[in-house]
């Protein structure tokens, strides 16, 4: 398990380091309220064990920010309180806290409480697996794409950084079931979402908005280097064989529209929708094919 801790006393912390590295836990340290927070929007932590009473903020205000700001992914909260605290334990859970612990800590009751928080930990994660991905693909599902792009797009507006999406669509695919069925149509749904992840980025965000409908976000990615990676993505679907159940194979070929964010647009909705008008205007020129919405001029050594 990942575990923040979060204590103003420097012995405190570097004790519970030993003791929790010693149980097999990841650790990192945080010694204010406010660097908590910070850390937790920065890394995904597990569990987060902080300490009543800090320089900053009480450790319930710590668990009231946190629980407010945890969104789909749930953190278990433990506080440590002094051992002559004999009330406000109905508090402590209200603001937020999954557990408390008595402090100085028993690190073999710690440790036995710490293994029931990870199997709540690996429930959560199962849980918020199964609310934000597709369960045929592993692809992010329709409404955690969008969160996600709407994130992507806040945070390319704020640093003024570039961000580019694409849209794409199996060619035929009402084809591929009426003449194969239903089985082979979720193969190839499968097959064109491998090849969107081994082919583009960790960082890239590849959702499956319904049917055979998919799109990408590229955070940091200009419409000239979208354009690469679309290409690279249709040429690895158009290379790509589903076997068919009597034998032989199904070959699978993409339409794909591309946009970036512009000055004017207020969020990710009209990049995606630019990304469709272009899907639609590659499929009525033959399909197998990248085109850009606006449409731009391209380097010659791109352009085909």
């Amino acid at each position: 398990m990942r575990i923040l801790i979060v204590d103003d006393s420097p012995h405190h912390l570097n004790m519970m380091v030993y003791e929790l590295n010693k149980l097999g836990c990841s650790t990192s340290v945080a010694q204010t309220g406010a660097a908590a927070i910070d850390a937790v929007a920065q890394e995904q932590f597990d569990v987060v064990m902080t300490d009543i009473r800090l320089k900053d903020m009480t450790g319930l205000e710590l668990c009231w920010h946190l629980r407010t700001a945890q969104g789909l992914r749930h953190l278990y909260l433990i506080l440590m309180i002094p051992g002559s605290m004999t009330e406000q334990f109905h508090e402590l859970v209200e603001a937020g806290a999954d557990e408390f612990l008595r402090k100085p800590l028993d690190w073999k009751w710690t440790a036995a409480r710490l293994l029931a928080a990870s199997r709540v930990v690996a429930m959560q994660r199962d849980l918020e697996r199964l609310a934000t991905t597709d369960a045929l693909t592993g692809a992010l599902n329709r409404r955690r794409f969008l969160e996600r792009g709407a994130e992507e797009f806040t945070r390319s507006r704020r640093y003024d950084r570039p961000l580019s999406v694409v849209m794409l669509d199996i060619d035929h695919f009402k084809r591929v079931n009426d003449s194969h069925g239903h089985a082979t149509g979720d193969d190839a749904i499968r097959a064109t979402v491998r090849a969107c992840k081994e082919t583009l980025r960790a960082c890239d965000i590849v959702g499956r908005l319904g049917g055979e409908e998919f799109a990408v976000v590229m955070p940091e990615t200009t419409p000239v280097n979208a354009f690469t990676a679309a290409q690279r993505v249709r040429e690895r679907i158009a290379a790509t064989a589903v076997p068919l159940p009597s034998g032989g194979e199904l070959r699978l070929t993409v339409s794909l529209g591309l946009s970036w964010m512009t000055a004017t647009d207020p969020g990710i909705e009209p990049l995606l929708a630019r990304a469709d008008a272009g899907l639609y205007r590659a499929k009525n020129a033959g399909r197998n094919r990248v085109e850009i919405e606006p449409q731009i001029t391209l380097p010659r050594s791109l352009a085909g």
